[in-house]
């Protein structure tokens, strides 16, 4: 992962119902990351904090949950992942309950799995997305939170294709825009090496038409390894730190 200027692992696909139809407000980009219509970044083809959005400030994440929208089970597994991120950071984030906080995310049961990147805001909500049941699971609510916190995917640097490879020619057409990249201007990726490991990187078949594989990996490793992490990686926890000056 990186900053925008800057999953229990099942077998699922993450990408395959992750629309907005019910938001006529947003458009959502690399399968999952929310903007606003009209204040979607300029891409390029072949991009990891978003150099444009704001951070939380002190890495404190205020949240509510529209608690009447998920059972008991789900709320656990979404406060456990918020938990796991604070743990693993050595509370570098914290996610607290909303009370007087200016700023903060509304968790949802929308349609899909999406969050906004970074602090929208200078006041009020911006939405996180868990659609029943498909979207709660520890790795997908970890990712989607990262993203709040201001963090793309790692598939997205703008130096990835020194690492992976992406097969056009295996992606849905319409989905083809998920695997665009960021510039450097509108991407910064901490000097942190590039990740295959990271919680925020894409399967080896995400968006696949066919049920060949959309990402190749370079280095001689098992493509299996994309995309298949429960919890942040070292680099993912490291690059969290630098980013909100923890480290």
């Amino acid at each position: 992962m990186y900053a925008i200027q800057q999953f229990k692992v099942i077998q699922i696909n993450l990408f395959v119902s992750v629309t907005v139809d019910d938001r006529s407000d947003l458009q959502i980009n690399e399968g999952h990351i929310a903007f606003d219509v009209g204040s979607v970044p300029v891409l390029v083809p072949a991009r990891n904090a978003y150099k444009k959005v704001a951070k939380w400030t002190s890495g404190l994440l205020p949240y509510t949950i529209e608690r009447s929208q998920f059972t008991a089970a789900q709320i656990t597994t979404i406060t456990n992942s918020m938990r796991t991120i604070e743990q693993q950071t050595d509370n570098c984030i914290r996610c607290v309950e909303r009370t007087n906080h200016l700023t903060w995310i509304r968790i949802y049961a929308g349609t899909g799995c999406w969050s906004y990147m970074g602090r929208q805001k200078a006041s009020d909500s911006q939405d996180v997305s868990f659609e029943n049941s498909d979207c709660l699971y520890q790795n997908i609510v970890i990712d989607e939170l990262l993203h709040a916190v201001r963090f793309a995917h790692e598939q997205a640097r703008p130096d990835r294709d020194t690492y992976v490879k992406i097969n056009y020619e295996n992606i849905q057409s319409s989905r083809k825009n998920n695997s665009d990249r960021y510039s450097t201007t509108k991407a910064d990726t901490l000097q942190k090496v590039y990740d295959l490991t990271s919680i925020m990187h894409h399967k080896w078949n995400a968006f696949s038409k066919n049920g060949l594989p959309t990402i190749s990996p370079k280095a001689n490793v098992s493509q299996s390894t994309m995309g298949s992490a429960s919890v942040m990686t070292d680099s993912d926890i490291e690059k969290v730190k630098s980013y909100y000056l923890c480290a």
